[in-house]
């Protein structure tokens, strides 16, 4: 069960997909071969949900925020919810709380209430690992060398200005999403959306920039 009251910080200003809808019932010949390709992808997979954060610096530059976008979903990944959003400093400090004391804590706390930035939940058979990858190393340096495909690696500037934050455990990925999404219940959505999401046929809604059920399933 989540508790009524979610510990969560006030963020200015909420947009963007917060909600689920019913799909239209026509869909392009587009739409149902996507459809088909998440289905064949999911089927009999438990999805897991992780936080993503496309930090500042990204969502500054309109055309790497789109790219970006659009390598969540090339990537096999649920868009759950999403919002736009721009913190204040007192929501970056509490949010990097554990970090406090360290070198780099004033540096990202500043950075990250310094634009606009978009959060999504993300879902996908072992999500944690999957958008992990995908984001690539802390280090922007080490991606570039490492992991020269990755989003920290083509589109990340410094160790603080890399594009993009994720969970790193079921823990934090809980934590963060009530940090960002107060009203959504990981529980509720795991018990009662998750195996239709995982075993229905999806549809994603262009309007809202979400995953939807398609009205068939």
């Amino acid at each position: 069960m989540c508790p009524p009251n979610a510990s969560s910080c006030p963020l200015h200003p909420p947009m963007g997909g917060n909600s689920c809808g019913v799909t239209p019932s026509h869909m392009t010949w587009a739409d149902r071969t996507e459809t088909m390709r998440l289905t064949a992808a999911r089927l009999s997979k438990v999805l897991q949900l992780t936080l993503a954060v496309i930090k500042p610096d990204a969502v500054a530059h309109p055309l790497v925020l789109e790219a970006l976008h659009q390598r969540i979903l090339d990537n096999n990944f649920v868009i759950v919810r999403h919002k736009d959003l721009v913190w204040r400093t007192q929501d970056s400090e509490r949010f990097y709380a554990e970090h406090s004391g360290r070198f780099f804590y004033q540096r990202l706390v500043e950075f990250m209430a310094s634009g606009p930035m978009r959060a999504y939940i993300l879902a996908r058979e072992d999500g944690i690992r999957h958008w992990r990858e995908l984001m690539g190393p802390t280090k922007v340096f080490r991606a570039r060398y490492t992991s020269p495909a990755t989003i920290r690696a083509q589109f990340g500037l410094t160790d603080t200005r890399n594009t993009a934050h994720g969970s790193d455990s079921v823990e934090s990925a809980r934590r963060e999403i009530s940090f960002f999404f107060p009203d959504f219940c990981v529980d509720e959505w795991m018990e009662r959306e998750e195996p239709s999401f995982r075993s229905g046929q999806l549809h994603f809604d262009h309007q809202k920039q979400i995953h939807t059920l398609s009205a068939q399933s």
